[in-house]
């Protein structure tokens, strides 16, 4: 119960914040875009949508994830509203996977809004349902498993430094994540166990990307499954040390 009346107020507080609503009409117009901009190229249409629509449904999830994940925790200190709440019966690991839940409840409620917004664009596009299938699905489903370990990564920082800092850290993180599987794959020779040692270290995202089989309505790779799972025991490894980095934080 604790954890889920925490999770609540995270959930109001975010879907409230100016640059939530920002970003979010921000991925309206992105998506707007992309179908002014299939008009322009006869025959691909569907590919220009939905490359553009996941795209833009990506760049606006990981950026809510960054900066709401990164005042999360850091805002509440910077606020003082965190000393009644470590005053009461509440645990700080309640506190953190509380605040967690609630923002990973409200950047799915954005995620599923953007997800409306170009499947209505599809289905016009096409004059039919049929762009609405497995592919699309799966890669709405993975996006939201790429934004969850950004927003457990951005918590982390929020732990333990300010709210700046910590979505700088946050985006670090992120775009290596992105090209550690590129790195990992170019990087051979002696010192080729760096790379390999980076590849562990970041959330393996760029592997979580699967545009192509929207694009040309084919099904979901099999390395998915293994990529999904990484991602998630890595949102729980981030949650877990900040709430250890948490409970050593001394707030008197």
């Amino acid at each position: 119960m604790k954890i889920l009346a925490i999770a609540t107020v995270t959930v109001r507080e975010a879907l409230s914040r100016k640059v939530q609503v920002n970003l979010l009409i921000f991925g309206a117009v992105l998506l707007a875009a992309s179908f002014v901009a299939s008009w322009l190229t006869l025959g691909y249409s569907h590919r220009i949508i939905a490359d553009l629509g996941l795209s833009g449904m990506e760049f606006v999830g990981v950026l809510l994830a960054v900066f709401l994940g990164a005042d999360l925790v850091a805002g509440d200190v910077q606020r003082r509203i965190i000393y009644p709440i470590v005053a009461k019966p509440v645990s700080r690991l309640q506190y953190v996977i509380g605040r967690y839940a609630g923002l990973a409840s409200a950047l799915l409620v954005n995620l599923l809004a953007m997800t409306a917004m170009l499947s209505t664009l599809l289905a016009l596009d096409a004059g039919s349902l049929a762009p609405l299938d497995r592919s699309l699905a799966g890669a709405v489903a993975l996006l939201a498993v790429k934004v969850l370990p950004v927003a457990a990564v951005a918590v982390l920082f929020s732990c333990f430094t300010n709210t700046t800092l910590a979505a700088i850290f946050a985006l670090t993180l992120t775009i290596a994540g992105y090209l550690a599987t590129e790195a990992r794959a170019l990087w051979q020779g002696d010192n080729a166990w760096v790379a390999t040692l980076v590849w562990y270290l970041v959330p393996d995202l760029g592997r979580l990307t699967v545009n192509d089989a929207v694009i040309y309505r084919t099904a979901l790779p099999a390395s998915i499954g293994l990529a999904a799972i990484h991602a998630a025991l890595y949102a729980a490894t981030a949650l877990t040390v900040g709430a250890l980095v948490l409970e050593r934080r001394d707030f008197r």
